[in-house]
């Protein structure tokens, strides 16, 4: 049997070798690998045993949050050396102990399929000027230097592909471009085709980024590699296709939804990338003002009620209600999600996608018939679905949605535009939270600029006192852009008795304003200047999202 050890990615947490005796793993102090700071991990999380064939085997003991191997939730599974577990925000190894084989008389042991490579030269990296400009951009994104994983293609059955083996310009290309889009956390990559070559933009943060603009060749081949993955007609280039396929990483996989289009010059490709490692896990993970995290879980313990998330396409809102949904007891509460699409699974939760046969309403209607305790409509679109959204609040179920408006009472106006009544709003309403998602400046280039006096009356108490704020600048570790990651700000509207008279009653801006600011609120500009004074954004990328 192997010597292995279970290592991890922590510096303050000691690796444990793998023996006969099982390794438990949790936030209790009686764990062998105790996890006291962990507030995602759960009191007794998993375990690992020696399994009756001699291999290691990962148990996951009812968590919260699930277990993770190799990105994959799992409730039983055996490891190999390679493998990674993900427990709450703490990532583990599985590794060869060299001293423990060697003094035991063992030879090492090959790493397993997830293992990173040995070398940079695993897997062909391309010898056209477009690869080593692709190589650079991605040894300047951090961590800078390290090595590139090995990665393997697979196609929309699942089954692994050989095209990154090979050292043709179509998979080195597609292969160097997926690469660099996990390093810079970008969420879609856009091949266009033009008279004389492919451009290639990103989306990162949220903004279109212009990558490289590769010969129409190289352009068209990747797109062949795609097609195929994707099981798509190859002949079929005047039409529109969608496909998906994934990537295995060492770590993770991660699924790409692919689009073609035809253009004027040939197919534009679009893939969208589903990577839940770079989305947060947990509540605490989204960096909300105390008084809003309180309350927010206070609201998730609810039996009844309504929690909205406003704002516009892109801004966090899927993310923040997922995360809310994880702070439920789901071994004990059945909760059910419609949703268009499901992009990302929820251990322990029904997730039922809208087709074309049935609408959110029509789902809705159906799920109230298998009783539900939770539930969670992807996005509030029209009447009927808002009212029956809200009557399910109002007779026993937590009911969690989104709506786009600009901002907490924005949503108000838009539930009685839609021609609610104002007692269903009024009663049902429990807590409205909009957000934005604001880019943070780049440690690396951001600079210094004095306050000017109009944004020093402007900002007032929000500066803290400071004289300076940072402006973007942009450099190889930000793809130029200035900013590197991405924020979410918040404005959070508990409803009360107050606001529920108000709304019952006429309610104008003004009046609802004027109620809410007796207590603690904080607009969602002022969330951002917030950060703009802490130097981790600009003033004027927080005009940009609050639309100011």
């Amino acid at each position: 049997m192997t010597a292995l050890r279970i290592a991890c990615s922590n510096p303050k947490v000691s690796s444990v070798p793998l023996e006969s005796a099982s390794v438990a793993i949790g936030r209790h102090a009686d764990n062998d690998i105790p996890l006291q700071d962990d507030t995602v991990a759960s009191r007794f999380h998993c375990v690992i045993e020696l399994g009756e064939d001699g291999r290691f085997v990962l148990k996951d003991l009812g968590s919260r949050n699930g277990t993770r191997l190799n990105g994959e939730s799992v409730v039983v599974a055996p490891l190999s050396a390679g493998d990674v577990i993900t427990v709450g925000k703490h990532t583990f190894s599985v590794e060869v102990d060299e001293a423990r084989a060697r003094a035991e008389g063992e030879e090492d042991a090959p790493p397993g399929p997830g293992a990173a490579p040995a070398k940079r030269g695993a897997q062909p990296m391309g010898k056209e000027p477009w690869a080593a400009e692709l190589r650079r951009m991605i040894d300047a994104l951090p961590p800078k230097g390290s090595v590139l994983p090995v990665i393997t293609l697979h196609d929309s059955n699942d089954h692994p592909s050989d095209a990154f083996r090979s050292s043709a310009d179509g998979p080195v290309a597609l292969r160097l471009l997926i690469l660099l889009a996990a390093k810079a956390r970008s969420t879609d990559i856009h091949v266009e085709p033009r008279p004389d070559d492919m451009q290639v933009r990103m989306r990162v943060d949220g903004q279109m980024v212009s990558i490289i603009n590769l010969p129409r060749q190289v352009g068209e081949l990747a797109l062949g590699v795609v097609r195929t993955a994707c099981q798509m007609l190859q002949a079929a280039r005047d039409e529109v296709q969608e496909g998906h396929c994934s990537i295995r990483f060492p770590d993770r996989r991660t699924d790409y939804r692919a689009s073609l289009t035809p253009t004027m010059h040939g197919p534009k490709l679009v893939l969208r990338i589903l990577d839940s490692v770079t989305a947060p896990q947990a509540l605490s993970d989204l960096n909300l003002p105390i008084y809003m995290l309180d309350r927010l879980r206070h609201g998730c313990d609810k039996d009844a009620g309504m929690i909205l998330a406003a704002g516009p396409t892109g801004s966090g809102k899927t993310t923040t209600l997922y995360n809310a949904i994880r702070e439920i007891d789901r071994s004990r509460r059945n909760v059910v999600t419609i949703e268009d699409p499901v992009e990302y699974r929820i251990e322990g939760v029904t997730q039922i996608p809208v087709g074309h046969a049935n609408s959110f309403g029509t789902l809705l209607r159906s799920i109230l018939r298998q009783d539900p305790d939770v539930i969670l409509v992807g996005e509030v679109r029209d009447q009927e679905t808002a009212r029956t959204a809200m009557q399910a609040a109002m007779t026993g179920h937590l009911v969690f949605s989104t709506i786009h408006a600009k901002d907490t009472i924005g949503s108000v106006f838009r539930l009685l535009d839609l021609g609610l009544e104002s007692y269903l709003v009024a009663n049902s309403m429990d807590i409205v939270i909009a957000q934005r998602l604001v880019r943070l400046l780049c440690d690396s280039c951001k600079r210094p600029v004095k306050v000017s006096p109009g944004q020093m009356t402007r900002l007032g108490r929000f500066l803290e006192g400071k004289s300076q704020v940072f402006a973007a600048t942009g450099c190889a570790r930000c793809l130029r852009t200035g900013f590197h990651g991405r924020r979410a700000i918040f404005e959070l509207l508990d409803f009360n008795e107050e606001l529920r008279d108000c709304v019952l009653n006429q309610p104008s801006i003004s009046k609802m304003r004027k109620i809410i600011e007796q207590g603690v609120f904080t607009t969602l500009q002022q969330s951002g200047w917030l950060l703009a004074a802490r130097g981790m954004t600009t003033l004027e990328e927080v005009d940009r999202v609050t639309g100011t």
